[in-house]
C-alpha cells in the first residue's frame, strides 16, 4: 500500500507512475490515473477486511509529507468544532442544566482518506506541476467512493483546492467524462452544491472579472456549467452577474436589468413591483456590473483609437490579454500598456513586437521598452522568474527568431517578409535580466552536489526540443543558478578518467559570463562518465548531500547497461545517516527512458529527467522538497 501512495503522489506531480519525467507538460494519462487511483480508492477485499493497516500509512505520509500532517490537523479541528457546535446544542433549559453537570466526553472525528489527504497535499504545494492529474484525481474520488461520506468530503474540498477559472472548468470536464464512461452523466446534488459554493468564494468584482476573461476549456464554458447547474447565490449582485453571463454580449450592451431566463409568464405576472424595479436599478449601478460592461468593451473593440480612449479612461491594468490580437501591431497600444504589464509579459511582448517591426533603433518605443525592462527588476524577483524563463527570449530575439523548435520557426519564417534586425539596447536589456534573476531566486536550503559533463561537442548539440540553446549552455546556467541561490552547492565535472571527477571553480561574485568561460576552461575532447561516480566521492570525502544531479546529453550513452544507481544511493543513506538524499540523472538531448527499474522495485529517491527549462527546474525544487519521493 505505501508503494501504491508514492506510484499516486508521483503521478500527482510528474503524470507518471516511474521516475520520468519529459521537459515539456505531456497530456493527462486517464488509464495510467484510474490505475493507479483505482487501488486506493477501491481497495481489494483483503485490504478492506483489515482497517488497521491505514494507520502506519497514514503515519508514514505524515512523518514525509509535512503539509499534510498540516492539513489534516486542521480539517480534523474544523469537523470537530462543527460537530460540538449540532451536538452541544440543547433543546430545553433542563437540558441544559443536565449537560452543565456532566462531562462533555470528546467526539472521535474521522481523517481524511490517505487520497484525499495526498490530494489536498499536492494542491497546496506551491511546486504543483501537474494540475490536470491533481484535478482527475479529486474527480476520480467524487465519483468512485464507495461511501457517500468520503464523497461528501471531496465535494466540500472542491472551493478550497480550486482557485482558477480554468481548474474548475478542467475539474467539471473530467467529471462528466467519469460520469458518462459508469453510464451516470450529470450532476447530482453534492456536485451543485460544491460548484454554487466555488461561486460564493469569489466577491462580485472577482466574478465579474472571471466571467469575462474566461475562455473554453476541454469544451465547456461557464454558460454550459451554470446552465447545469442553476445556482442560487445568496448575494443579489453576485446572481445577477451570474444572470447576465447568460446572455449575448448585445443584450448587454443595451444596459438593461439581467433577467433570468425561464418560461414566459402572463402580462399581469410581467408587471415588476416598484422593488423589483429599484433592484435592477441598483444592479446596473452596482460597481461589479459596471466592471462587467468595462470588460466586455476591451473585448469588443475594433480599432487602436477606441483602445486607446478605452485606456485612457479605465487603465490598462490587467487589459492586455483582453484585446484583440490585431492590436498588438499598433506601437501605442504598448507604450499605453507598458507601465500596466507584469514582467513575464514585458519579456514575452520582445518576440511579437520583433516580428511586427516595432524595436527598431532610435525609436521611442524601443527606448520605453528597454526602460521597463531595466527600472522594474522589482517585479521579476516578486513574480519569482526562473533564468530558464529569459534565456530562450533572449536567445531567440538575439538570432531574430519567434519559436524554439525547427519545424515551428520554419513555417513562421515563411510568412515573414522581412525580419527586423535586433537592436543591441534591448539584447543588452535582455541579458542583464538574465544575470538579475540568478540572484533573486527563491531558495530551497537543500544541499546539492552536481556534476557536469563538459564535452566539447557540448556547445553544437542542442537540447531537446529547443533549437536555439545549446547543451553546454542549459548545463552551466542549471548548475550556476542553483550555485548562486543556495549556500551549500558541490559543482564538479567528468574527466576522461571513469573515477576522477575535478571541482569546478564557481565563485558567489561571478557572472553567467564569468561561470561559462570558467567551465570552458574544462572542455574536453571525451569524457568517461560514471552515474555513480558522484556518489562514491561525496562518500568518500564525507560530504552530506541531499540531492545529486548529474547532467550529460545522452544517458544511453554514458550508461548502456540502463542500470540506475540505486545500490549506490542506498549505500549512501546507511553509511552518512542520510535516508531522503535523493537523485535526478537529466538527459539534456535524449527523448526516451534509459533507465530500467525492476518490477516491484522502490524506486523513491531516483528521478530521470529529458531536457531543460523552466519547468524541470520546478521539478528539480519539487523533489528537493520532498514533495514527492
Amino acid at each position: 500500500m505505501d508503494l501504491v501512495l508514492k506510484s499516486a503522489q508521483r503521478y500527482l506531480f510528474i503524470g507518471s507512475d516511474v521516475p520520468f519525467v519529459y521537459d515539456t507538460p505531456q497530456p493527462l494519462d486517464v488509464e495510467l490515473g484510474k490505475k493507479i487511483l483505482g487501488q486506493l480508492v477501491n481497495p481489494s477485499e483483503t485490504d478492506a477486511k483489515e482497517p488497521d493497516t491505514l494507520l502506519p500509512i497514514e503515519k508514514t505520509q505524515k512523518k514525509t509529507y509535512n503539509n499534510t500532517k498540516k492539513d489534516n490537523i486542521k480539517v480534523e479541528a474544523e469537523e470537530e468544532k462543527a460537530e460540538q457546535a449540532v451536538n452541544n446544542t440543547p433543546e430545553t433549559a433542563k437540558d441544559a442544566t443536565d449537560q452543565k453537570s456532566k462531562a462533555v466526553e470528546p467526539i472521535a472525528t474521522k481523517p481524511l482518506h490517505p487520497v484525499l489527504a495526498l490530494i489536498k497535499a499536492s494542491f497546496k504545494s506551491k511546486s504543483l506541476r501537474r494540475p490536470d492529474e491533481c484535478l482527475f484525481a479529486l474527480a476520480f474520488c467524487a465519483r468512485n467512493f464507495p461511501t457517500p461520506e468520503d464523497r461528501h468530503a471531496v465535494y466540500e474540498m472542491v472551493p478550497e483546492l480550486i482557485r482558477t477559472s480554468h481548474d474548475m472548468l478542467t475539474f467539471v470536464s473530467y467529471y462528466i467524462v467519469l460520469a458518462t464512461q459508469s453510464g451516470h452523466a450529470g450532476f447530482g446534488h453534492g456536485m451543485r452544491t460544491a460548484i454554487t459554493h466555488w461561486y460564493e468564494r469569489f466577491t462580485p468584482v472577482e466574478l465579474a472579472e472571471m466571467l469575462v476573461r474566461s475562455t473554453s476549456t476541454a469544451g465547456w464554458t461557464h454558460k454550459d456549467v451554470i446552465a447545469k447547474v442553476h445556482p442560487k447565490l445568496k448575494c443579489t449582485e453576485k446572481q445577477a452577474l451570474i444572470d447576465a453571463a447568460m446572455k449575448r454580449t448585445s443584450q448587454l450592451q443595451l444596459k438593461k436589468a439581467p433577467e433570468k431566463i425561464g418560461k414566459k409568464k402572463n402580462k399581469k405576472a410581467n408587471i415588476a413591483p416598484p422593488a423589483n424595479q429599484e433592484k435592477a436599478v441598483a444592479v446596473n449601478t452596482a460597481k461589479s456590473y459596471k466592471r462587467y460592461q468595462t470588460l466586455l468593451q476591451f473585448k469588443s473593440v475594433t480599432n487602436a483609437t477606441k483602445a486607446l480612449e478605452l485606456l485612457k479612461v479605465h487603465g490598462g491594468k490587467g487589459r492586455l490579454d483582453l484585446f484583440p490580437r490585431h492590436l498588438r501591431r499598433f506601437p501605442k497600444i504598448w507604450e499605453a500598456l507598458y507601465p500596466f504589464l507584469s514582467y513575464r509579459e514585458l519579456l514575452q511582448a520582445a518576440l511579437p513586437m520583433q516580428d511586427f517591426r516595432l524595436l527598431k533603433e532610435g525609436e521611442a518605443n524601443t527606448k520605453l521598452y528597454v526602460e521597463m525592462l531595466t527600472k522594474r527588476f522589482d517585479l521579476l524577483e516578486a513574480e519569482h522568474v526562473h533564468p530558464f524563463e529569459i534565456m530562450p527570449i533572449a536567445q531567440l530575439y538575439k538570432h531574430s527568431k519567434r519559436y524554439t523548435t525547427r519545424t515551428k520557426e520554419a513555417i513562421h519564417a515563411l510568412y515573414l517578409t522581412e525580419k527586423c534586425p535586433p537592436v543591441q539596447e534591448v539584447q543588452n536589456s535582455l541579458e542583464a535580466a538574465l544575470e538579475h534573476s540568478l540572484n533573486h531566486h527563491p531558495k530551497t536550503g537543500v544541499r546539492y552536489y552536481i556534476a557536469l559533463d563538459l564535452r566539447c561537442v557540448f556547445d553544437r548539440k542542442k537540447i531537446f526540443r529547443t533549437d536555439v540553446i545549446s547543451c553546454f549552455q542549459a548545463s552551466v546556467l542549471l548548475a550556476f543558478s542553483i550555485f548562486k541561490r543556495e549556500k551549500n552547492v558541490t559543482v564538479v565535472a567528468f574527466t576522461d578518467e571513469v573515477e576522477t571527477l575535478v571541482p569546478v571553480n564557481f565563485e558567489p561574485t561571478m557572472t553567467l559570463e564569468q561561470a561559462t568561460k570558467q567551465c570552458v576552461g574544462l572542455l574536453l575532447p571525451t569524457t568517461k562518465v560514471s552515474l555513480a561516480a558522484p556518489i562514491k566521492q561525496a562518500e568518500a570525502q564525507k560530504v552530506k548531500v541531499d540531492v545529486f544531479i548529474t547532467i550529460t546529453d545522452s544517458l544511453i550513452r554514458v550508461n548502456p547497461n540502463r542500470r540506475p544507481p540505486v545500490a549506490e544511493l542506498q549505500d549512501y543513506r546507511r553509511k552518512m545517516k542520510l535516508n531522503l538524499s535523493r537523485y535526478i540523472a537529466i538527459s539534456l538531448s535524449r527523448h526516451t527512458p534509459s533507465l530500467e527499474f525492476q518490477s516491484n522495485m522502490d524506486v523513491g529517491g531516483i528521478l530521470e529527467m529529458v531536457g531543460c527549462s523552466a519547468h524541470s527546474a520546478k521539478i528539480i525544487e519539487a523533489f528537493a522538497k520532498n514533495l514527492f519521493f
